[in-house]
């Protein structure tokens, strides 16, 4: 029991020494109006509620600071974003949606997204979803590091008819209308399984998983222009 008590503490003074105060660091729903500056944009963490609040805090002490706002998502994965508050700061105001930044367009943007394996081979997002929406401060409130949208029933009734989606076609190719001019982030999921053989003893069994994921790139489209873009990595 001894040696259990010890591991225990060192494991403790280990953590403190690496990540110094994070038991201090603050975890609040909400920063808006309050003064504090933000210090790092969206980070998802993949534990429990409870865990991730002391894993937000570690990281926090990584990126000067001391405040976490953290909210859980539907499919319960937490989210944190990182502050820097104390009094005398600016009050921190999420950002707005302005309407005027993006005018009525009727460009059309086609391309193609896909993924070159190591083998040499290429996988394009056949039958997979694409998103498109400005690349603006506003937007990325809501998109996390694993580019999907988050809390989208926030967003402003004008600027959902902004955030545009579509589908690609057997050969990866995609296309969206009535896009106006300006810039823009365009992401599409690439993915494909890789087949494997484990075992439970004796007992061999076969299995996949799933390689690939998002891919984006930042575009500028312009009026009357050849809006044409590849998303490839």
């Amino acid at each position: 029991m001894k040696k259990i008590i010890y591991t225990l503490i060192l494991i403790e003074g280990c953590a403190s020494m690496k990540y110094p105060g994070w038991e201090e660091i603050k975890i609040e729903n909400s920063v808006e109006n309050k003064p504090c500056i933000e210090r790092k944009s969206k980070e998802r963490c993949i534990y429990s509620v409870s865990e991730c609040k002391d894993w937000f805090r570690k990281r926090a002490t990584l990126v000067d600071s001391n405040t976490v706002e953290m909210y859980v998502q539907k499919n319960g994965s937490p989210i944190g974003k990182y502050f820097y508050c104390k009094p005398g700061l600016p009050h921190y105001v999420p950002p707005k949606f302005i309407k005027e930044e993006y005018q009525s367009g009727s460009n059309i943007v086609t391309g193609q997204a896909f993924l070159r394996q190591k083998g040499g081979g290429i996988v394009t997002c056949a039958g997979r979803d694409v998103l498109m929406y400005p690349d603006s401060a506003y937007f990325k409130e809501y998109i996390d590091y694993d580019k999907y949208i988050l809390s989208i029933e926030k967003l402003d009734g004008e600027a959902k008819d902004l955030l545009k989606s579509s589908v690609c076609d057997a050969q990866g190719n995609f296309e969206f209308h009535d896009i106006p001019a300006g810039k823009w982030i365009i992401q599409a999921i690439v993915s494909w399984d890789v087949p494997s053989v484990n075992n439970i003893g004796n007992y061999y069994y076969t299995t996949s998983n799933l390689q690939g994921g998002w891919i984006e790139r930042h575009v500028l489209v312009s009026n009357g222009g050849v809006n044409k873009f590849i998303i490839a990595q």
